[in-house]
């Protein structure tokens, strides 16, 4: 067997609904024979995944774990490829989707990381169209070519070097993003493949969504803590202003990212919506400044248990 050029790291929790579509969109692949899939469940029973023929594909089996920066870290570990891109099992990529990941990293061979482009993969409502761009406005397509946010997040492919290099500390940075690109420093560069496409579906629930964008940044301010070793009155005056600045600032970096785009009008309609989730994930971050991290299935849950709706 030759060795592949693309890992696709794929973790995955009991909705086998799920992994079943990723998988046959991952078997459609343009370059499908140059492909490898690892996928680490994490679901508390194992009913089995079924493997499309021909599709280069393992699976770990790590029942009723709540580590998924360990589950992420051992796709890397598993990686045969120089090139590694994670997704989500609540993705759908389309046809083309790994070549013009694989040609962006040829073209630019300095870069980093690649990000992909998002479509909506939820249904064509106000309501799925306006989280939509809550959460993946500043990445939706069409991107320009040429630089990319370092916000790109669980979605995202990297050079295997570049994450092997930080040996078992791999498993902590790895969790979120925002933190192992931060720790790479200068030498982090980031690409956007406009071509790349990637549908992304979201939550069903307001519900749902209101609590997880709560619970990611409840996390997301405990590892800040934990990275950053901030003083107790840093964290109390950052978590009595973050309510107010962040969804401000949230909504600047949004039509910053669309500025001059098709975009920008989606995101004008959707702001009811977005608003509603910023601020949620604003209380989320102040009460992880002041009370810590939360559940410890919190991004278990929000990740891979909470019920997502396809288009």
């Amino acid at each position: 067997m030759s060795s592949p050029v693309l890992t696709v790291v794929v973790i995955t929790g009991k909705a086998r609904d799920r992994i079943a579509r990723l998988l046959d969109a991952l078997a459609g692949q343009s370059i499908a024979g140059a492909l490898e899939v690892v996928i680490v469940s994490l679901a508390s029973s194992e009913p089995g995944i079924d493997l499309p023929g021909g599709l280069d594909a393992v699976v770990a089996n790590h029942p009723g774990s709540c580590d998924l920066g360990r589950a992420r870290a051992e796709g890397v570990r598993r990686a045969r490829a120089p090139l590694i891109a994670f997704l989500e099992d609540h993705t759908v990529p389309e046809s083309r989707w790994a070549e013009q990941v694989c040609r962006t990293f040829q073209t630019l061979p300095l870069i980093t990381a690649v990000s992909y482009a998002f479509v909506n993969g939820s249904p064509d409502t106000y309501f799925y169209r306006s989280v939509f761009m809550a959460e993946y406005g500043a990445l939706a397509h069409p991107l320009p070519e040429g630089g990319a946010p370092a916000m790109a997040a669980n979605n995202v492919a990297y050079r295997r070097e570049a994450l092997t290099a930080f040996g078992a500390g791999l498993d902590a940075l790895i969790e979120i993003d925002y933190f192992l690109q931060k720790a790479m420093g200068s030498g982090f560069r980031i690409s956007a493949a406009p071509q790349a496409l990637l549908a992304h579906q979201t939550n069903r629930r307001l519900r749902d969504l209101v609590r997880g964008h709560f619970l990611y940044a409840q996390m997301f301010a405990h590892r800040r803590l934990k990275f950053e070793r901030w003083s107790l009155l840093k964290r109390i005056v950052a978590a009595a202003a973050v309510p107010l600045l962040v969804p401000l600032l949230r909504i600047k970096r949004l039509f910053q990212a669309l500025a001059g785009g098709p975009n920008v009008s989606r995101a004008v309609a959707a702001l009811p919506v977005i608003l509603t989730l910023y601020f949620a994930g604003a209380l989320g971050e102040a009460w992880g400044l002041l009370y810590g991290k939360g559940p410890e299935d919190s991004l278990v849950w929000l990740e891979l248990d909470s019920e997502r709706i396809a288009g």
